[in-house]
């Protein structure tokens, strides 16, 4: 029998190594955003087992129709998971259990972007439909943290600004915003009594709708934040741009949110589900 031995060619060593570098160029890199000026000064690449809590609290308020448990937030390869569950009995009242979880550090002005998939493609209820009943979003607004390392409202005192780089729900009791593809991008401005003053852009012209956009595959999100606008973004593009001027509004610290619940707009029919996340990074300038 005959021994043969491979000897690469030329040729085959351009290959392999152009092979190699595609493979590489696939992984985003921290430098790889829309804008530039800036520097990646705090991140969680989500590389642990178990969440960081040492950079995050865990979202556990009551609120529409889900309780918000720790134990619905995992980590495995690299990935953080939101799992989004129906309940077979009550818990506080509710018949669902969403996740999130809120940084503890506070920011202002910069880039935010995360990227992430929304939604398990998975019809749990075979009802015909996939991933009902759950509002997702990537957001910024002062937090109250308490000693336990959990966030149990929305409503601090403290919130004047709230930045929501998306808000996006599998169903909506607006037509318009009513799919796990299309998603609101706007500021919501607090007054001091707690009520909303306005929000801009106002529905629904915050509403992003991108041709043939599936939320379910993996995007990045993220806005730039500064003295004058919002400017938010989907896969490096611009989709809208939102005066936000100091000299009117006041502008907060916020701490950055990741969260999914079961909203009263989304329906009474939550199934299983879940959001990932690859990764969050905050740049400054």
């Amino acid at each position: 029998m005959k021994h043969f031995t491979f000897k690469p060619t030329s040729t085959f060593l351009i290959l392999f190594f152009l092979g190699l570098s595609c493979c590489f160029a696939q992984k985003k890199s921290k430098n790889s955003i829309p804008v530039t000026g800036y520097k990646l000064i705090w991140h969680d690449e989500f590389n642990g087992s178990v969440l960081d809590t040492s950079m995050w609290a865990f979202r556990t308020d009551v609120k529409h129709r889900s309780v918000q448990l720790r134990e619905n937030v995992s980590l495995k390869g690299g990935i953080l998971k939101l799992n989004l569950r129906e309940l077979t009995q009550p818990l506080k009242g509710k018949m669902a259990s969403g996740a999130g979880i809120v940084s503890k550090k506070q920011f202002k002005y910069g880039y935010y972007e995360v990227r992430s998939r929304l939604g398990d493609k998975i019809d749990d209820d075979t009802d015909g439909q996939a991933d009902e009943g759950w509002h997702h979003s990537f957001w910024a607004m002062a937090a109250s943290i308490d000693a336990r390392g959990e966030v149990n409202t929305t409503y601090p005192e403290s919130r004047r600004t709230e930045i929501d780089c998306y808000e996006n729900a599998s169903t909506h009791d607006h037509l318009a915003e009513s799919s796990l593809n299309k998603f609101t991008q706007h500021i919501i401005i607090w007054k001091a009594d707690g009520k909303e003053y306005g929000r801009v852009p106002k529905t629904p012209a915050d509403i992003t709708a991108i041709p043939l956009f599936d939320a379910g595959v993996w995007h990045t999100y993220g806005f730039e934040w500064n003295e004058k606008t919002v400017t938010f973004y989907v896969d490096g593009k611009i989709t809208h741009v939102a005066e936000y001027p100091a000299s009117q509004f006041e502008h907060d610290n916020i701490n950055i949110w990741i969260t999914a619940i079961a909203a009263n707009w989304t329906g009474k029919d939550q199934e299983n589900s879940s959001a990932e996340y690859d990764y969050v990074r905050f740049y400054s300038k």
